[in-house]
Parts: C-alpha cells; sequence; structure tokens
C-alpha cells in the first residue's frame, strides 16, 4: 500500500503496519534492488540473485530478468564492476599477457590442450575467426538476375 506521505506500508508481524520509505538508499535503489545487485555479481545468476534478495521463488526468473533491463541497476553493476576491476588492477592488456604467459608455459612443459586454449582466447579478443560469409555469383563474380516476361508482368 502507498500511504500519503509517498512511503510504502506493509503488514508485519502481529498485524501492525511498517511504514518503509520506497527508495530508502543512496542510490535511489529499494534495498532489494541494492540486494539483487550485490549477490548478481556473485555469479551473474539474476534467479539466484531475485531470490537471495527476498523475490519470491516463483517469480524469480521472471523478476531477475526485469531487474536486468532497467538501468539504473545495469548503471549499478556496471559501476561495481568497473570498481572491482579497478581494485584488482585489472586491464585488458595485463589479462592478455597473463594469457600469452600461460599458454607459453604450457606449450613448453608439453601441456598443448592448455596452450591451445590460451591461444585460442588470444585469438577471439582479437577477432581472428571471425566467419565471413561472401556471397557471390559464378566464381565470385556478382550475381546476376533474369527476369523472364512472366515476372515482368507482374
Amino acid at each position: 500500500m502507498r500511504s500519503t506521505d509517498g512511503k510504502t506500508t506493509k503488514r508485519g508481524g502481529c498485524g501492525r503496519i511498517e511504514t518503509m520509505p520506497k527508495h530508502d538508499t543512496a542510490s535511489g535503489m529499494t534495498a532489494k534492488q541494492e540486494r539483487f545487485v550485490a549477490e548478481y555479481l556473485v555469479d551473474g545468476n539474476a534467479t539466484r540473485a531475485a531470490m537471495a534478495s527476498g523475490y519470491s521463488e516463483r517469480n524469480a526468473a521472471r523478476i531477475g530478468s526485469e531487474l536486468l533491463t532497467k538501468p539504473h541497476i545495469r548503471k549499478a553493476l556496471d559501476e561495481a564492476r568497473a570498481r572491482i576491476a579497478a581494485k584488482l588492477e585489472l586491464t585488458a592488456e595485463k589479462v592478455l599477457a597473463d594469457i600469452e604467459r600461460i599458454a607459453t608455459k604450457a606449450e613448453s612443459a608439453g601441456e598443448f590442450n592448455a596452450a591451445l586454449k590460451g591461444k585460442e582466447l588470444l585469438g577471439k579478443h582479437l577477432k581472428l575467426f571471425t566467419e565471413k560469409h561472401e556471397h557471390g555469383g559464378i566464381g565470385g563474380g556478382p550475381v546476376q538476375f533474369a527476369i523472364t516476361e512472366k515476372e515482368a508482368d507482374l
């Protein structure tokens, strides 16, 4: 229920009514939404995060998906990820250098599956494996279209 002062009310234990502000955090999110952001950062599972945040298990998948579409939730997730990356001093260059170093060590140790996986990650980052589909005519020339008289009358 909504009261006249803009606060949400709900029934507490023993039938008493508690008044809670709709957006009771500095971020403009509800406490449940802030908890959702924190839980989502754990494993990227929106359904689990919604349940851990207090949303009903029955509607958790739908609510988790909806929350991820809200701009203020996306912004909070992006900001949190940026803080985590900064704290870890994590940059693309460092990650790529680590992958190259580990792949080289794996190859030297004869662990070719691990080495290939590292090289694959580097190749994907550099978009070396992007599939290209070229559409052309005979011998790679232009596609030729012929319109019959019957089709021309349409």
